[in-house]
């Protein structure tokens, strides 16, 4: 297939260049680890009064002391991990008096969680002791058995295979979206690839450019799979949809390797990248769709199979009935993938409005074949009601 050669100015809409986007990553490349036993009489955790009134990594005024390896004061972030592996919810633990929170968490370290459990500290830079000495700050808490797989190896990966598969002006003109986030529980981004694009037709845009794009999920504290899909980013809007049809799902991680990550996902971009036609041809299967009627059944619908919270629910309704003009398929998919822009929003909001937009894709771009592994559900018609169907 032939791309297109619409310019884009990445820098001027706020993308982030390659090496800001290696830069972010790079703390989580850093950390030092400690794995301790449970069942240890001498094991002590203390929180102070609001220890978690503060940002995710920011550190908190909370300790553990490991018998042979010493203090560690804990992010707010890690105490909370902690409080979890001990099985007190994280809301509870906001509840509870920092005496009580004491009792209940030392309780699980020393005898509750048994003798044959073993946990892992991971740790970057320096903390303070409660009484002001320097000590490792522990950044967060995990299983015994996780080996963090690297983001930047991870984003240096989907970069290589850019170059093998689309060539050296692919790769040294790709840059990373702006909808960028990490920290120890959840990293996610988008590496865009400006030069592998199209231009839609009979849109209201002229020209209506997108491009291809790989999305990698990963946790360094493996509460997730890593995952990588593709992703087509429209650069009018700067607003992105995930490609469900063209995605790894998750990579198992019992008994993983980093490097075995690695390699599955550079597999794993291959395979993708050999969707890329079909996600633009059904782009443009989409701009012919028009929706008649009330559709408000589709989008409630396309809301609940993609978890789309209700704020964001009534943000894309609200818009929609602005909506100037004959409103189609492709309009209601830029709806959605555009709200996901907004800077207020978390990863998982954001990332529902972009999966939205690829059910969308997948479903009304002609890409719907049956071989999701979740299954494929058509959108309902118009005129459907349950009593017919029963």
């Amino acid at each position: 297939m032939a791309w297109t050669s619409v310019p884009f100015d990445a820098r001027a809409v706020g993308m982030l260049t390659v090496e800001e986007a290696l830069a972010r990553l790079a703390p989580g490349d850093q950390l030092g680890s400690v794995v301790f036993d449970c069942g240890d009489p001498d094991l002590t955790v203390a929180h102070e009064d609001g220890w978690f009134a503060r940002e995710l990594t920011d550190p908190a005024p909370a300790w553990l002391d490991v018998p042979g390896a010493g203090t560690f004061q804990l992010t707010h972030q890690a105490a909370k991990q902690l409080g979890s592996s001990a099985r007190i919810p994280q809301r509870l633990q906001e509840f509870l008096p920092e005496a009580v929170l004491d009792d209940a968490v030392n309780f699980a370290l020393r005898k509750g969680l048994g003798s044959k459990r073993a946990l892992k500290l991971l740790t970057a830079g320096a903390g303070v002791s409660p009484g002001g000495a320097q000590v490792p700050l522990a950044v967060a808490q995990a299983r015994d058995t996780i080996t963090p797989f690297s983001d930047v190896r991870l984003l240096e990966t989907v970069l290589q295979c850019v170059r093998a598969h689309f060539g050296d002006e692919a790769a040294d003109t790709a840059c990373v979206d702006f909808k960028f986030w990490r920290d120890l529980e959840h990293t996610s981004f988008r590496v865009v690839v400006p030069a592998v694009q199209t231009v839609l037709l009979g849109t209201d845009e002229e020209p209506d450019a997108w491009c291809y794009g790989i999305e990698v999920r990963n946790s360094l504290t493996a509460l997730k799979q890593t995952t990588v899909s593709g992703y087509l980013f429209r650069f009018s809007t700067l607003a992105g949809c995930l490609d469900v049809e063209h995605a790894s799902g998750g990579f198992p991680r019992r008994g993983s390797t980093p490097e075995g990550a690695f390699a599955w996902t550079a597999e794993a971009c291959r395979d993708i990248f050999s969707g890329v036609e079909s996600a633009f041809n059904g782009l443009q299967a989409l701009v012919k769709q028009e929706l008649a009627g009330d559709y408000s059944r589709v989008v409630r619908q396309l809301f609940k199979d993609n978890g789309v919270s209700k704020e964001q629910q009534l943000r894309v309704v609200s818009t929609l009935e602005d909506y100037e003009g004959q409103l189609t398929m492709y309009g209601l998919m830029n709806v959605g993938i555009e709200a996901a822009n907004l800077p207020e929003l978390g990863w998982r909001q954001a990332t529902c409005l972009m999966l939205y937009g690829g059910d969308i894709l997948h479903r009304g771009g002609g890409m719907c074949d049956g071989s999701l592994k979740r299954g494929c559900r058509r959108l309902l018609p118009e005129d459907w009601t349950r009593d017919e169907a029963e």
